[in-house]
């Protein structure tokens, strides 16, 4: 699925008889996220993942562990399709972190022998960012999220000169969001 998987997102196109790979994506809501915000969040990742032939199985999972302890040991594989964690994380786990103050999420990179399986969105900055009025809070947790399974899905932390892999969304990137039209680029 990574071969498939980073073929589409790169811009190539799926061959008429590839199957749609399923990734199966784990929402650890730390920060409460409303319920309509998320569904709407996973409304716009999913959509964002069909484009380049890719669809994600979301399920929501009450977080009982720390940021430090991931609640799932599991293989990152598991019956024939890609298992991921997206943990939405409030403004006092994002401090323990320290990370950039525009950062709007961090993924954690495996190895070679255990790829990496868990991303992180930070939501207070999606509410900063939906403070524009440029885009709704769960437009911008949808493409957060999208962008961060990203990195997992392509094994890297590399960012693009323009799309969705961006390494940060300003006022232009969010009007495409807006329209729908900030996805996975070609470069």
């Amino acid at each position: 699925i990574l071969v498939t998987g980073t073929a589409r997102i790169e811009g190539k196109a799926p061959q008429e008889n590839e199957s749609h790979p399923l990734v199966h994506v784990r929402i650890y809501d730390y920060a409460q996220v409303s319920p309509e915000t998320l569904a709407e969040a996973k409304k716009v990742a999913g959509s964002i993942f069909r484009r380049i032939g890719v669809e994600i199985a979301w399920s929501d999972h009450f977080p009982t562990g720390s940021v430090g302890n991931p609640i799932e040991a599991n293989s990152n594989r598991e019956s024939g399709y890609t298992k991921l964690q997206l943990r939405i994380l409030n403004a006092e786990m994002t401090q323990k972190l320290r990370v950039n103050k525009t950062m709007t999420g961090l993924t954690f990179q495996g190895t070679a022998e255990q790829p990496g399986k868990v991303a992180n969105v930070f939501y207070h900055r999606v509410e900063e960012l939906a403070s524009q009025g440029i885009c709704s809070k769960g437009e911008i947790l949808g493409h957060a999220a999208a962008h961060e399974l990203g990195h997992l899905l392509l094994g890297n932390v590399e960012h693009s000169s323009s799309g969705l892999m961006k390494a940060k969304l300003g006022q232009k990137d969010l009007q495409k969001a807006a329209k729908g039209d900030l996805v996975f680029a070609a470069n």
